[in-house]
């Protein structure tokens, strides 16, 4: 089952989601970042020294948050795990960088290594208050 399919599919024009995690102790850990829709998950790409990959290595439960890009009266909580990959070859982070004009490549040190996040939504948790 798709969970996307009953979400108004203008709100992933929205650059932008907020990704929260769960730390070592339990408390949520909040992060924008940017994201794209593939086969009803969601692919984020982020490198192995960040807190967010951290927190889904040790406890993959998450959520998503996305605002309608052009009204606040319309938003989206998907909650779900992710599943964290290698993507040392960039795979996923090349499916999401033409959407923002970006090449991952350049923000990464020679240390770095490049993670593929997959979320896989479980529950939609929808705000609609526009006008109908």
């Amino acid at each position: 089952m798709n969970h996307l399919d009953a979400i108004d599919p203008e709100l992933f024009n929205n650059p932008f989601a907020t990704l929260t995690t769960l730390g070592a102790g339990g408390d949520p850990q909040m992060t924008a970042v940017w994201f794209r829709v593939e086969d009803g998950k969601i692919l984020i790409s982020a490198t192995a020294r960040r807190r967010k990959v951290k927190n889904l290595m040790a406890d993959p439960r998450c959520s998503l948050f996305i605002f309608h890009p052009t009204t606040g009266d319309y938003c989206v909580e998907l909650r779900g795990t992710a599943q964290v990959v290698d993507d040392a070859d960039y795979a996923i982070a090349d499916l999401i960088s033409p959407r923002y004009n970006a090449d991952f490549r350049g923000f990464d040190s020679p240390t770095d290594r490049r993670m593929g996040i997959i979320v896989t939504p479980e529950r939609v948790i929808v705000t609609d208050v526009r006008a109908h």
